[in-house]
C-alpha cells in the first residue's frame, strides 16, 4: 500500500471519531442524566490529561524514536477503553474512564502531525501533509453527518459503538503506518532563527493555544443550544459539516506551505483573527442561516491556526525535538480548553450564548501572541540575509 494512502486512511480513521465525539458526545453524557455543570466537567477532563501525556509521550517517542511504534500502542489503548463506556451510567465512573482514555487519546494526533511531517522530509516520493490530512477533515465531515442522520433513528447509546468502531479503525490503520520501511533520506533545509528559538517557540505554542482552546464553548455546548433553540438533530449535522468543507479547502492548499515560515506565519494570524471575529458575531444568538455563514468560517479558525502552527514549530525545532514541541502544541491547547470548557460549564447557564465574549477574548489573546512572534521572525530573516549578504 503506497505510503499516501496510509497517512491519508490514517488521519481518516483520527477524525471520523472526533467528528463523532466533538458534536454528539455531549449528547450521550445529557442521555446519562446530567447537568450542565457535570457534563463541562467529564469533556474538560480528557484535555487535562492531555497536559501530562501529550509532553511525556512524544518526549519518549522521540528519545526512543518510536514515533510510529507509541502512535500504535495509544491507539490500540484508545480501543480497549472506549467500549468500557458502554457499561457506565453515573458521573464518577464516567468521568475515570474518560480521563483514562484521554491519557492515551490525547497524543495521537501530535504524533500523526509529527510522523507525517517526517514524512514529507525523508520519504521517497514525498508525501504531502496537506493531501493527506484533508482526508481527516472529510471523514470529520461525513460523521458529522451521519451521526446526526443515526441519531433520528437509534437512542444515544449508538454514540458509544460508533466510538469503538472508528477507535479500532484508527489501530488497524497505524499499525498499517508503523510496518512501513524506516529508510531515511536527506531532510529539506529549514529555516531556524539565530540564536535560540525556545522563546518563539513558546509564543507560537501559547499563541496558537488560546485561538484552539477558543472552540471549546462550541464544541461542548454548540450542539446542545442548537437543539434547545429547535434546530433539529439532521441540521445540526450539516452545521458542523459545512464549518468541515472551507477546513478541507484550507488543508488542500496549505499542504503546500511545508517548508514556508512567512505562509505559515500568516496563517496563524488569519485564524485567530477570523476566530475572533467569530465569537464575537455568535455571542448574539444568530440563526441558522448566519450560523452557516460562521460554521464556514471554521476552516480558518481551525484548519489556518493547525497549519500554521505545526508548520511553524516544525520549522523552529531542532530535528530531534519534531514530537516534543508538537506534543507542547497540543498539551497547551488541551489544557487551556480544559479550563475554558469547565469554566464554560459553570458560566453558560447564566449567560448562554454570551459566553461566546469570552472566547473572542481568549482569541484576540492569542492574536497578539502570534503578532509578536511573526515579528521576531521577521526580524531573525532579515538578520540572515544580512549575514549572508
Amino acid at each position: 500500500m503506497p505510503a499516501g494512502l496510509r497517512f491519508s486512511l490514517l488521519y481518516a480513521a483520527l477524525f471520523f471519531e472526533l467528528g463523532i465525539n466533538l458534536p454528539f458526545f455531549p449528547v450521550w453524557l445529557r442521555s446519562q442524566h446530567l447537568d450542565d455543570g457535570r457534563i463541562g466537567i467529564i469533556l474538560a477532563m480528557p484535555l487535562l490529561a492531555r497536559v501530562v501525556a501529550n509532553p511525556v509521550v512524544t518526549a519518549v517517542a522521540d528519545r526512543q524514536a518510536r514515533l510510529s511504534g507509541a502512535l500504535l500502542i495509544c491507539a490500540a489503548a484508545v480501543a480497549i477503553g472506549t467500549p468500557l463506556l458502554g457499561a457506565t451510567s453515573t458521573f464518577l465512573p464516567i468521568l475515570l474512564l474518560v480521563a483514562a482514555i484521554g491519557l492515551a487519546q490525547g497524543p495521537l494526533i501530535a504524533l500523526a502531525d509529527a510522523v507525517t511531517l517526517r514524512a514529507t522530509r525523508t520519504t521517497v516520493p514525498a508525501i504531502d501533509y496537506g493531501r493527506v490530512r484533508l482526508w481527516g477533515s472529510i471523514a470529520f465531515a461525513m460523521a458529522n453527518i451521519s451521526g446526526g442522520m443515526l441519531l433520528m433513528w437509534f437512542e444515544p447509546d449508538m454514540i458509544i459503538w460508533l466510538l469503538t468502531a472508528s477507535a479500532l479503525l484508527t489501530t488497524l490503520t497505524a499499525l498499517t503506518v508503523a510496518r512501513l520501511p524506516s529508510t531515511r533520506h536527506s531532510e529539506r533545509h529549514a529555516f531556524r532563527p539565530s540564536g535560540s528559538a525556545g522563546p518563539l517557540i513558546v509564543l507560537v505554542v501559547i499563541g496558537a493555544a488560546c485561538v484552539q482552546a477558543s472552540h471549546g464553548l462550541i464544541y461542548a455546548f454548540g450542539t446542545l443550544h442548537w437543539h434547545s433553540t429547535g434546530i433539529g438533530k439532521g441540521m445540526t449535522g450539516m452545521l458542523w459539516a459545512l464549518g468541515v468543507v472551507s477546513e478541507i479547502a484550507v488543508f488542500a492548499i496549505a499542504g503546500r506551505l511545508v517548508g514556508n515560515a512567512r505562509a505559515a506565519m500568516f496563517l496563524l494570524l488569519l485564524g485567530a483573527a477570523v476566530a475572533t471575529g467569530r465569537w464575537l458575531c455568535m455571542a448574539f444568538d444568530p440563526n441558522v442561516e448566519l450560523l452557516a455563514v460562521f460554521q464556514l468560517t471554521h476552516g480558518f479558525t481551525f484548519g489556518a491556526t493547525h497549519v500554521g502552527s505545526i508548520v511553524v514549530l516544525a520549522q523552529l525545532a531542532a530535528p530531534a525535538m519534531q514530537a516534543q514541541v508538537q506534543g507542547w502544541l497540543a498539551g497547551a491547547w488541551a489544557g487551556l480548553m480544559a479550563l475554558l470548557t469547565a469554566l464554560c460549564g459553570q458560566v453558560y447557564a447564566g449567560w448562554g450564548e454570551r459566553t461566546y465574549l469570552l472566547m473572542a477574548g481568549v482569541a484576540a489573546t492569542g492574536m497578539v501572541l502570534i503578532a509578536v512572534a511573526a515579528l521576531s521572525v521577521g526580524r531573525s530573516r532579515r538578520q540572515l540575509q544580512v549575514l549572508e549578504t
